[in-house]
């Protein structure tokens, strides 16, 4: 025979229990509406947490398989909904959930179309006594589309890819240069252990989310992880605040049932009875096979994505490796740099003139540092640092420069080492003759690279 859970949709005339047990299966009022609400606003932002999955393991793996952005709606509707409804007719950076223009009425629209069919539902169901089959389902959903993209954010820093490497650029770089952003990710990148330790406690949630009997600890584990990452992102400037705000409301959103509990149990030291979750089926064996089978397809993309980020974090440990093969990779500061004294012709046009707050005369560069085949930094007077496209042939020694903030700016120089640690660059930047020199500084003198954890600090420090 087949063990059966007692189904909570039954209409009154079906309920076996006593009349006097039937008010306590009554949802009150204000629960019914906020649930509706809940549910209208926030299953959009769960099917979002599928596309920022594929969005990682796109990234990771770039593999075509998981481009999904091409199906995400809000790719062809939000250039529409800017210009005809709020009447923005100037060109929009056009990223779903990100923190420009576009993603804030996107979530205007998605706020007003939530209280709209909020309305609408509590008009023709207002008869519905509860809703804890649709809650078993929807949070369900949530916990997976959750705990998936805590394992992308988790994975990228248990193997530290989000942030980076301390580069010759990240070390040279003026604090007082930087914005909050680059601060925050020079201060993860130079701090791995915390980095790791932060991505392990958010692959830990996600875990739990989808664990039978651990899915609400889970959610209340998720809730302080992410309200560090909100808090981070708030106050350095990340513009992923929509994206970490909205996390942070899903793992609040699932860890509600609990919060009274813990309320009577912590704070009025009251007994609390253990709370059953709702059950997803009328049937005890198909409800248990689903959420094992969840559970299961949750462990199984979480060590796809252990496994994707593990790769890509070897290619890139590979990457730098032969990269500093190269005898011009590293961090170089100008000995000499001398332009024609005549003509009045910067190094950079006018459009970058103005970026950099630089002219004739104040536009000779500091120090350079060739990090990868392909990329090269400029640091230029008030640590101010332009990032260049670059095109090098290791053999010759010839370097393409361009610059993507302005196609029109173009550099051509030839590199020619003089000694382990001595270079010359000649040719000519912007249509400007230039010839200089330089010298390599190890990445080993730097503070920031020296120092590694201690327990008792030395006196006098």
């Amino acid at each position: 025979m087949t063990e059966s859970i007692p189904d909570p949709d039954a209409t009154p005339d079906c309920d076996p229990r006593p009349e006097a047990a039937q008010p306590r299966d009554r949802w009150s009022l204000a629960t019914r509406i906020a649930f509706r609400f809940c549910f209208c606003y926030l299953l959009p932002f769960g099917v979002t947490g599928l596309f920022l999955f594929a969005y990682f393991m796109f990234v990771m793996t770039k593999s075509k398989f998981w481009n999904l952005g091409r199906f995400d709606p809000w790719q062809a509707t939000l250039p529409w909904i800017c210009t005809h409804i709020f009447g923005v007719h100037r060109k929009l950076t056009i990223f779903p959930d990100a923190d420009y223009l576009s993603g804030y009425l996107q979530h205007l629209v998605e706020l007003i179309l939530a209280f709209a069919a909020t309305v609408i539902w509590s008009v023709l169901d207002r008869k519905r006594r509860h809703y804890r089959r649709l809650y078993a389902w929807f949070a369900l959903f949530l916990r997976i589309s959750l705990a998936i993209v805590l394992f992308s954010y988790g994975f990228d820093k248990v193997f530290p890819l989000q942030f980076g490497m301390l580069t010759p650029s990240r070390l040279s770089q003026q604090a007082g240069g930087m914005n909050m952003f680059n601060m925050l990710w020079v201060f993860m990148a130079s701090s791995q252990p915390y980095t790791i330790i932060s991505g392990a406690l958010e692959v830990l949630a996600g875990l739990m989310l989808l664990t039978p009997s651990l899915e609400m600890l889970g959610a209340l584990f998720a809730v302080p992880v992410l309200t560090n990452v909100f808090l981070l992102n708030m106050d350095y400037g990340v513009p992923v605040k929509i994206i970490s705000s909205h996390l942070l409301v899903v793992a609040i959103f699932l860890a509600a049932p609990a919060l009274p509990g813990i309320v009577r149990l912590l704070v009025l030291r009251h007994p609390v009875p253990p709370t059953v979750p709702p059950a997803l089926t009328s049937r005890r064996k198909m409800d248990r096979a689903v959420r094992v089978g969840v559970a299961a397809l949750g462990f199984v993309l979480a060590l796809i994505t252990c496994t994707a980020a593990r790769t890509a974090y070897a290619k890139r440990l590979a990457a730098a490796a032969e990269t500093e093969k190269s005898p011009y990779s590293g961090l170089w500061i100008a000995d000499t740099f001398t332009v024609p004294a005549a003509g009045p012709q910067s190094l950079f046009t006018s459009k970058l003139q103005q970026e950099y707050r630089v002219g004739p005369g104040t536009d000779h560069w500091l120090s350079m540092s060739i990090e990868s085949p392909k990329r090269m930094n400029l640091g230029l007077r008030d640590g101010v640092q332009d990032g260049l496209d670059l095109a090098l042939d290791s053999k010759t020694g010839v370097a393409e420069l361009s610059d993507s903030d302005d196609p029109v700016w173009k550099a051509r120089l030839t590199f020619r080492t003089t000694g382990s640690d001595l270079l010359t660059a000649e040719g000519t930047v912007n249509g400007v003759p230039i010839s200089s020199s330089w010298h390599r500084k190890q990445l080993s003198g730097f503070r920031l690279v020296q120092e590694k954890f201690i327990w008792i600090q030395p006196d006098g420090n």
